[in-house]
């Protein structure tokens, strides 16, 4: 499965990065940053991510690449100028957080991610996690925010912060190009929805998916975006 003339949407956790047991932690496989940058040189390539844009320029070394972060909150290049698309005032919902063992709370700005990769009773933790959710229902809607669950992390973000969207805003500044969307997270479902009959769509790893293909795990993300080179 290849397209003629691409445009490549890329998650980066799970997709061109391990996924680590700390977020600061997700380095991108050590040939991830030469293979973009020779892809980039001959085609638009977009990271698109739950990330903020400033906390991937840390991990990822590629000044001048386009970032989407927050699932569509905001967008930028590393390096470069990152600006705001959705903002939500979060100090309601900051003051009415429930404590659950094993959760490392990571504060966007524009959303907050509850990370449970080194939980050790990670059921346990989700359970926590859930009963906050219904505690919280009612200020979640008035905040005009949603849950999201992803791999081993739950995130509060605001509604219409979501990678469908996102794609589908990006592919219209590439008239012409056939949009090649990678990633592993229930997070790329929608871009995945967004995307079917228009250009390829990828899941990396096992379970069910909206994907027309499927990629193991990073090192055929990486062989698979070699063929473009």
């Amino acid at each position: 499965m290849r397209a003629e003339n691409p445009v490549f949407f890329l998650d980066y956790d799970g997709t061109l990065a391990p996924i680590a047991p700390r977020p600061e932690e997700a380095f991108p496989y050590p040939e991830a940053p030469r293979v973009l940058e020779a892809l980039r040189a001959r085609f638009p390539v977009y990271v698109i991510t739950g990330r903020r844009v400033r906390d991937l320029e840390a991990l990822l070394p590629l000044s001048g690449l386009p970032v989407v972060g927050g699932h569509g909150a905001e967008e930028g290049i590393l390096g470069g100028e990152v600006r705001s698309l959705l903002s939500v005032d979060l100090s309601p919902l900051r003051q009415r957080l429930l404590p659950c063992e094993g959760v490392q709370l990571e504060d966007k700005g524009f959303a907050l991610a509850f990370h449970y990769r080194g939980a050790r009773d990670q059921e346990g933790v989700k359970a926590c996690l859930r009963r906050w959710l219904e505690e919280v229902k009612g200020l979640l809607q008035a905040l005009d925010l949603e849950a999201l669950w992803g791999k081993k992390v739950l995130e509060i973000k605001p509604k219409g912060a979501e990678k469908g969207r996102a794609v589908l805003r990006l592919l219209e500044r590439h008239p012409g190009h056939t949009p090649v969307c990678i990633g592993d997270d229930a997070t790329d479902e929608t871009a995945f929805r967004a995307l079917q009959g228009r250009g390829l769509t990828l899941k990396v790893g096992p379970g069910p998916t909206a994907a027309a293909g499927r990629l193991a795990d990073v090192d055929e993300v990486l062989a698979y975006l070699k063929t473009y080179l």
